[in-house]
């Protein structure tokens, strides 16, 4: 039973997150393909600066969340989603704040409605999401998802063939997909009424928990987001356009490393409280193994054949094709990623963030001090090595900490059985009676 719930659970997680990974990539390429450069790199940035805020999210509500409901039930469920989606709507509110004030700061004015509206309306569909996910409802949320992300895809695709598309209209269009998704979503969910009192203690709560989570995420969206932000900078959003065209590729593998990784943190918290680091350990190396076969073969793919690859995506025209060997890097740095990001997701689940953050910290580092060196004599590819390194790094202080982890709790098992075995024998001679 356990194996096959295992299954059940990796492959629709599996299917979910392919589906929002083939959506974007869709997307991706469609704007990659129509917009010029310079406005396809404001996008990757935009890209860039929606995945840090919905971070926030995620460690503050959406995580909290997902180690919670599980356990839940009854009134008690729909009660801790109604508050969660009050303390969503807050923060969103407040995030989307500071999006008009970034976007006002680059000087791209012409998007600040849109890249809001679309933030907003992104956060509402993944938050209801989410809280699908954090009940192991990964088959129910594939219908919302697919409108969401392939559905944008599509209508993007279709005004790309009318010549009608522009940066302002795609976001517009992804506004109304995000809309949609979020309402099929809430439908198969069952709110209770806020209460405020409630939510308040909710709030310290989920900060609580979450706020390892968001030291992390923050850390691994640093280490990836400084690469194109830096090649902005010195060289222009063209070269941005280039990383992220080479990325989006390597993001074939996201359905893979988002699929597992989404059920690995409440896998590891649900073991770890019977069977400790080891149980949760054991419990997330299922999922893991199971995922990285499919990450191995699109990885082999990328490495013998990037022109091909870029040429298929891009056209044999494009501008991108110069990509290939930042490309072959990027596959790499994906493997190594996933390695890594599988086991900081179990270090979460075991209440080790802050050891998770000091790799995490160790990694960032690396990819700081190795941009500032490559990216200015190599450009896109210095980027691409700068970040396969720094995944490198990431992923041997990850498996060092779990290893360190389970070492030190083998030695505090051993260290109290033995303890208790010296004891009884005395126990034995002081509570045994005398013998006549």
């Amino acid at each position: 039973m356990g194996a096959r719930l295992l299954i059940q659970r990796a492959s629709w997680t599996l299917i979910d997150q392919g589906v929002v990974s083939f959506g974007n990539f869709l997307l991706n390429v469609t704007l990659a393909r129509t917009l010029s450069e310079e406005d396809y790199g404001e996008f990757a940035l935009f890209l860039g600066a929606v995945f840090m805020l919905r971070t926030i999210d995620y460690s503050l509500v959406s995580y909290p969340l997902s180690v919670r409901l599980c356990v839940a039930s009854g009134e008690e469920r729909a009660g801790l989603l109604g508050n969660t989606i009050l303390l969503a709507v807050a923060l969103g509110l407040m995030l989307a704040v500071v999006m008009a004030l970034g976007t006002r700061v680059l000087e791209v004015d012409n998007i600040v409605l849109p890249a809001c509206l679309c933030y907003l309306c992104w956060q509402a569909q993944e938050t209801s999401r989410r809280c699908l996910l954090a009940d192991f409802r990964y088959r129910a949320a594939v219908a919302g998802d697919g409108i969401a992300y392939v559905g944008q895809a599509m209508l993007i695709a279709l005004l790309a063939w009318l010549d009608a598309i522009t940066l302002p209209v795609a976001l517009y269009m992804m506004s109304a997909t995000f809309g949609i998704g979020a309402m099929m979503h809430a439908s198969k969910l069952r709110f209770g009424w806020p209460n405020f009192a409630e939510s308040r203690r909710l709030a310290r709560e989920c900060f609580a928990v979450g706020k390892w989570s968001l030291v992390n995420y923050q850390l691994v969206l640093a280490r990836v987001q400084l690469l194109p932000w830096m090649l902005a900078a010195l060289a222009g959003t063209a070269t941005t356009a280039s990383l992220q065209a080479g990325l989006n590729i390597a993001n074939m593998m996201n359905p893979i490393i988002f699929g597992i990784g989404n059920a690995v943190p409440q896998v590891a918290a649900h073991a770890y409280r019977s069977g400790g680091t080891i149980g949760a350990s054991r419990a997330a190396l299922g999922y893991v193994l199971f995922g990285l076969s499919p990450i191995l073969l699109i990885s082999a793919a990328g490495v013998l054949m990037p022109e091909l690859l870029l040429r298929t995506v891009y056209g044999p025209s494009s501008p991108y094709l110069a990509a290939a060997a930042g490309l072959q890097l990027l596959m790499i740095a994906g493997v190594l990623d996933y390695v890594a990001e599988m086991i900081s997701k179990t270090l979460l689940g075991v209440e080790a963030g802050r050891l998770a953050s000091l790799v995490n910290v160790a990694a960032v580092g690396t990819a700081a001090v190795l941009a500032f060196v490559l990216i200015g004599p190599f450009g896109v590819f210095g980027a691409c090595l700068a970040l396969l390194v720094a995944n490198l790094v990431r992923a041997t202080g990850a498996l060092i900490a779990i290893a360190w982890l389970i070492a030190d709790e083998r030695s505090r098992t051993l260290a109290r059985s033995v303890a208790a075995v010296s004891a009884a024998p005395l126990d034995k001679v002081l509570g045994a009676p005398a013998e006549q």
